[in-house]
């Protein structure tokens, strides 16, 4: 008898922008880079949006989303380890590698 076990990952589906997280409000995260250094990154709107799917693990985005722009946006703006994979079958999804971890939301206190 022959078993095989297929530990390829199982992300979410994204089909809509419904799908992803409501909150787009500047929120503050904790960044650490490849180096060991930890940096903090305010984000908001979509790149928020993003990061907090991200964070709850791959994704598989329909074409009308377009994410693909932001986890590019993420990567060379913020420093985020966002890396886009693909499968077997050669679908591609998004993931983030990395320690990124949420601080929370930026206070309207002293904005300018």
């Amino acid at each position: 008898m022959n078993i095989e076990f297929n530990f390829e990952p199982k992300p979410r589906w994204i089909l809509s922008v419904r799908d992803l997280p409501e909150e787009r409000s500047p929120a503050r995260y904790q960044v650490i880079g490849v180096d060991g250094q930890a940096t903090e990154v305010i984000l908001d709107k979509r790149k928020r949006q993003v990061v907090d799917a991200l964070l709850t693990g791959e994704l598989y985005c329909a074409s009308t989303v377009r994410i693909g722009d932001i986890v590019f946006r993420l990567k060379e703006d913020n420093g985020l380890h966002a890396e886009t994979k693909a499968l077997a079958n050669g679908r591609k999804y998004y993931t983030l590698q990395g320690k990124v971890q949420f601080l929370g939301p930026v206070s309207k206190e002293g904005a300018c």
